[in-house]
């Protein structure tokens, strides 16, 4: 079966040796490569080119910049591969990425599979086999153990039958991978590490606060509808990640040293909707604190989270 890899490129080049060459060493041959330029300014298009004329698996494609979902889309409109993974350009995996996937995957016959981004390179823990949308879905919300990105992953192609990354949005990956895995009878997870992430000090996760902040609460709310309408057993845990969504901005907010009237006052609905369904889920103590008394007074919240992060 053909794997498609697929890389979005943008000013990477510090990196970008470094990921493509990972691929490159990959145990498992059948490959296709995917490189999506995506108007980088750098050396990146430089890179990509000298990697492609030493591989013939190695597809180019060389777009204007129009941001990571674009990217990641174009890629899987080229893509002819059986089964699809992506992976960012200032990340790196192991040799045996691929093949420890797909061996996973035909052990199970999963439709989609995964590995660890941190934690133990070879893990005490063996795999587990999740059965059934509901049970698929329902460990993605209340665990970390399938994360919320698209990388990391080795998906069946058809998943992916219309279904694309959201252009324009942050936190692009929340709004697609509930929507994977509600197509999935059968989902693998591996405790290995076998994808090495690379945490950018100036990324976006790491930037100040701006009302795009909101996406992330976006995705949540559709996550939420999508599951009330398909899964209502889960809803409960849908609410949970509304809320638990909404702390992630305010607390983004305080690291900002800002606060933001009209954000907040957005956020306020759905703390009085949707807390008591956090105080009930797996969060910690601490979160809880901060949602009950967000639900009263989020400039309040923030002034706590302040206080008590000193």
């Amino acid at each position: 079966m053909k794997v498609s890899i697929i890389i979005p490129i943008y000013n990477t080049e510090n990196h970008l040796d470094k990921c493509i060459a990972s691929v490159i060493r990959q145990t498992y041959g059948d490959l296709e490569i995917i490189l999506v330029n995506d108007g980088s300014t750098d050396g990146s298009l430089n890179i990509c080119r000298s990697y492609k004329d030493r591989d013939p698996r190695i597809m180019l494609i060389d777009q204007e910049n129009a941001g990571v979902s674009a990217a990641r889309n174009a890629g899987l409109d080229a893509s002819s591969g059986d089964l699809i993974t992506f992976i960012d350009s200032d990340d790196s995996v192991e040799d045996d990425y691929i093949e420890y996937l797909m061996d996973l995957m035909m052990q199970h016959g999963s439709d989609l599979v995964c590995c660890q981004y941190d934690g133990p390179v070879k893990s005490t823990r063996q795999p587990r086999n999740i059965i059934g949308t509901e049970g698929c879905l329902r460990e993605y919300l209340i665990s970390n153990d399938i994360t919320v990105s698209v990388c990391c992953k080795l998906y069946s192609r058809r998943l992916f039958d219309g279904i694309r990354m959201p252009c324009g949005k942050r936190y692009e990956d929340n709004f697609v991978v509930y929507r994977l895995l509600s197509r999935c009878s059968n989902v693998t997870i591996g405790y290995d590490k076998k994808y090495n992430y690379y945490s950018n000090s100036e990324g976006f996760i790491n930037e100040p606060f701006s009302q795009t902040q909101m996406d992330i609460v976006e995705a949540a709310v559709e996550q939420k509808d999508y599951i009330d309408k398909n899964y209502p057993g889960l809803s409960s845990l849908a609410n949970s990640r509304v809320i638990y969504a909404a702390n992630r901005c305010l607390t983004k907010m305080a690291d900002s040293n800002t606060y933001d009237e009209q954000f907040a006052n957005r956020l306020k609905p759905l703390y009085k909707a949707y807390t008591k369904d956090f105080l009930k889920g797996p969060s910690g103590r601490s979160a809880k604190l901060f949602s009950r008394v967000a639900r009263i007074s989020p400039r309040t919240a923030i002034k706590l989270y302040r206080l008590l992060s000193k």
